[in-house]
């Protein structure tokens, strides 16, 4: 040190008694707890150590239990701390260090300025440390340039400076205005927020001595909320009375913002904390995204520093590594208090970076969507809710949470009334747990709910892809009253509106790819196989691996359900697998689709897999009720198996079932009556009920779409080989059978040409039957062959079953009944038999028909005769048996 006078400013007699200090090192509290780590690394400190971090994270609590150390070690401890604006800071600084010198018998009667106080600490014998608590409030230029002059005069001096966040943190460390002043580089211990953290078990120890007692779930809810800072910590469990079940946050946030934000005296620090806050997690790439959007440009290197400033301050915390570039997270309490208070200072900056990083969540590989609904709520942007439930719907109502139910359900009355589909999000964000199962299933039910507005023309959105959402709502409803004329209407105007519109009328987004597979459903419902494969098709090409790969996955089931019922196996297989790789397993157990189960279990029993098809039907329910189209498919998958592996009389009797649940579609929608229809006929073939078969054929099938294949099986199980030949020549020669069904036929005709010696013919139709089936794997049709009828044609032809196939043919059931002859009763034979089983005599039916007795009678001996019995109960028993009177005849 040069100069010999006091620093400038100072007062020659400094006011007082040299050796005597207002100053003492505060008391430690007895709550406090131990943290050897951080006063060891206190102790390595030769010249400089700065511990530096936002007020309440015990700061000066951890340097207090360090001096206490120091003084038990023999070395003396000067303390100053706050308030700096006295009339002279010097003063309390060279009074504090006189006090400890003098009670160490050093004689500092004449150390009034820096340059003999330096000579009176080297004479101590001894390290001194000096602590300046609060010290970002120490900015006296005499004080700061006297203390400077201290450090680098006395080698014997140690300077401890507790600060807060307001002098900056350069690249080298944590600076302060005496470290510059001093003029050359000094080895400085750095403590920061980032080192001040609790540790879990510092913060359980801690909770201990406040004199509270939490478990392990409720100290890690802690940890979440206020991460290792103590003194919120505290505040928090002083609040939470032991049976609440949530922590209270309410004397927490109050110190937060009370208290620790303005004492942070970089208003850019706070600045950058609050926008940083803004982007929730924070990245470097949100970060920079949310400094843009508020007009503050920053680098990649900037962005960084950022990240690791506030780190040091204790806004964020970073995370443990997993070998991946850094990443932070902020407390939540500390997280809201900081977003709020953007909002409160510069609510338009608050609404463009909420805005901003809301689309970016959308727009992300792969996309947040609950993150998005939370930036588009705190920016209040209805327009960009919309557009996230447009593009998550189903997601968000599976896996939102209660976060983003409450933003949905506080949707307000005026701009759902301008928004049908936020007015949707809103009906079912209010709904019970127990309502929200299937997500899939609710958000299709309550989309039939409000698709009544769209069919009204009352449908309203505030985005252009809400067009395309409200076209689908008006779909699903019109397809639930099975009203498909209006609901093939909706898709026709759908798609010309489509064509229209193009990408600026919204058809590149999940709304309109969601129509085209929902088109696709009601396609395949109204039998159209074309449009039914075409839209979802054009779905699956379409959509966004990313931001829909439910959408995706549901269109590749759906393609593959309409391969399966059309025989196409290997098709379906393929779709199968494009199905498997478009869901996104996160997605998988959320929105799964029954279609590609249906698909798979149809698929396998085609190909007498009865493992696979087990495993399949066992994820499938019949829900008639719901409001997807995949159930009357599922039906149809289970009756195949109970046809060939199960209990036919079971599967009859549940489709008895759902027929009396007289639903819309049974009646009013063609393919469905058909395909109950052949499924019936199945059953009741297997069950060897060929009567009541006989009743069903009689119905009109002009297209022969549902009657052709039981209609030869029938005439070929009750002897009548000639007529199931016609018939499986005919049904072959149509323009529009499926393949499954002409295999069938093939092997049907094969069958009957046998049956009347017919070789040529029987041979060339079970060759072709055989390379049909073989291209797909398909062996169904050859399930259904008599076992001495299918060894003569595998002779005939020289084709084997090869050992694998004979297997599978053999793991099937009775799936072919005795043959029987058919009881030629007249109708009004018939007639007659089933009013003997109602009225107890002759007279009584002969009544009920208008009629004489001696006609009754005449008709009742020719029933017994055809019936071949002699009594009434003995023709009304084999009727039954017969299946010409069924459980449902009796009165």
């Amino acid at each position: 040190m040069t100069t010999e006078g006091p620093p400038s400013g100072v007062a020659p007699d400094g006011g007082g008694a040299v050796g005597t200090s207002a100053w003492t090192s505060p008391r430690t509290p007895a709550s406090a707890v131990a943290r050897p780590r951080l006063l060891a690394r206190l102790d390595r400190a030769d010249r400089v150590a700065i511990v530096r971090a936002a007020t309440g994270f015990g700061r000066t609590t951890l340097v207090a239990q360090w001096a206490d150390a120091r003084r038990a070690a023999g070395e003396p401890v000067a303390w100053v701390g706050a308030p700096w604006h006295r009339d002279n800071p010097w003063r309390a600084v060279r009074d504090a260090l006189a006090c400890e010198l003098t009670a160490r018998g050093v004689d500092v009667a004449d150390a009034m300025w820096p340059e003999a106080l330096a000579t009176a600490l080297d004479a101590a014998g001894t390290r001194v440390n000096l602590v300046l608590d609060d010290a970002d409030g120490l900015d006296d230029p005499d004080a700061v340039k006297g203390v400077a002059e201290l450090l680098a005069t006395s080698p014997a001096l140690r300077l401890v400076l507790v600060t807060g966040p307001r002098d900056p943190i350069l690249s080298s460390g944590a600076q302060h205005p005496v470290l510059t002043a001093v003029g050359h580089p000094l080895p400085v211990v750095t403590l920061t927020a980032r080192d001040l953290w609790f540790t879990a078990d510092e913060l359980r120890a801690a909770v201990a001595s406040w004199g509270h007692e939490v478990d392990e779930a409720r100290l890690q809810e802690l940890v979440t909320l206020v991460g290792g800072w103590p003194r919120y910590a505290r505040a928090v469990l002083d609040d939470t009375r032991p049976d609440d079940p949530h922590l209270a946050t309410a004397g927490a946030f109050a110190i937060a913002r009370d208290v620790v934000l303005p004492s942070i005296g970089d208003s850019r620090l706070l600045d950058l904390a609050m926008l940083v806050a803004a982007s929730g997690d924070p990245t470097p790439t949100t970060v920079r995204m949310a400094l843009s959007a508020a007009g503050d440009a920053v680098t990649a290197q900037d962005t960084v520093e950022i990240l690791l400033k506030l780190e040091a301050v204790g806004m964020l915390i970073r995370n443990r590594s997993t070998g991946g570039p850094s990443s932070w997270h902020a407390p939540a309490l500390m997280l809201e208090v900081l977003r709020r208070e953007l909002e409160r200072r510069d609510p338009e900056r608050a609404v463009a970076v909420h805005r901003t990083l809301a689309r970016a969540a959308l727009r992300a590989h792969p996309p947040d969507p609950r993150l998005a609904v939370e930036h588009a709520a705190r920016a209040h942007d209805w327009t960009l809710l919309e557009t996230c439930w447009h593009d998550f719907g189903t997601y968000l109502v599976a896996t939102g949470g209660p976060a983003v139910d409450a933003v949905y359900a506080a949707v307000p009355d005026e701009v759902a009334a301008s928004s049908t589909v936020l007015m949707m999000a809103r009906t079912i964000a209010r709904r019970g747990p127990d309502e929200r199962a299937d997500a899939r299933e609710l958000v299709l039910r309550t989309m039939t709910e409000l698709g009544a507005l769209a069919l009204e023309g009352r449908w309203r959105s505030r985005t252009a892809a809400g067009r395309w959402t409200g076209a689908a709502a008006a779909l699903v409803a019109a397809r639930a009253r099975g009203d498909m004329r209006r609901a093939l209407t909706v898709v026709r105007d759908t798609e010309i509106a489509a064509a229209r519109g193009g990408i600026k009328g919204g058809t590149v987004g999940r709304s309109y790819w969601w129509f085209l597979v929902q088109a696709g459903r009601t396609a395949l419902l109204d039998g159209d196989l074309g449009s039914a494969l075409e839209l979802p098709m054009r779905a699956y090409e379409l959509a966004d691996p990313h931001r829909a790969p439910d959408v995706r996955a549901a269109a590749a089931g759906h393609v593959a359900l309409v391969h399966s019922l059309d025989g196409m196996l290997v098709d379906a297989e393929r779709w199968l697998v494009r199905h498997a790789e478009a869901l996104d397993p996160a997605w998988e157990d959320v929105v799964r689709d029954d279609a590609a189960d249906v698909a798979e279990a149809m698929l396998a029993t085609d190909r007498l897999d009865r493992t696979t098809a087990e495993a399949a039907l066992s994820r499938l329910d019949v829900a008639v009720r719901a409001p997807d189209v995949t159930w009357p498919f599922v039906v149809r998958a289970r009756v195949r198996y109970a046809v060939l592996f199960g209990d036919p009389e079971s599967g009859l009797a549940e489709l008895e079932q759902i027929e009396r649940t007289r639903h819309a579609w049974l009646e009013d929608v063609g393919s469905v009556n058909r395909s109950l229809l052949r499924m019936r006929s199945e059953l009741l073939l297997a069950l060897g009920e060929f009567h009541r078969v006989a009743d069903l054929l009689g119905q009109t099938d002009p297209t022969g779409v549902w009657s052709d294949v039981p209609r030869a099986r029938w005439h070929l199980l009750t002897g009548d080989p000639h007529a199931a030949l016609r018939a499986a020549v005919l049904g072959g020669r149509r323009r529009r059978v499926n393949l499954s069904d002409r295999t069938n036929l093939l092997v049907l005709e094969a069958w009957a040409a046998h049956e009347v010696r017919q070789s040529a013919l029987a041979s060339r139709a079970f060759r072709t039957a055989r390379r049909l089936a073989g291209e797909q794997g398909a062996l169904r049709a050859f399930a259904h062959l008599p076992v001495p009828v299918r060894d003569a044609l595998v002779e005939l032809t020289g084709l084997p079953f090869t050992a694998e196939e004979i297997a599978r043919l053999g793991s099937v059931g009775h799936v072919v009944p005795d043959s029987a002859t058919l009881v030629p009763l007249t109708p009004r034979e018939r007639t007659v038999l089933t009013m003997l089983n109602e009225y107890d005599t002759t007279r009584e039916v002969a009544d009920a028909l208008v009629v004489s007795v001696n006609t009754v009678r005449k008709q009742v001996l020719s029933i017994y005769a055809k019936l071949g019995v002699h009594d009434r109960e003995a023709a009304l028993r084999r009727a039954h048996e017969l299946g010409i009177l069924t459980a449902g005849d009796h009165r």
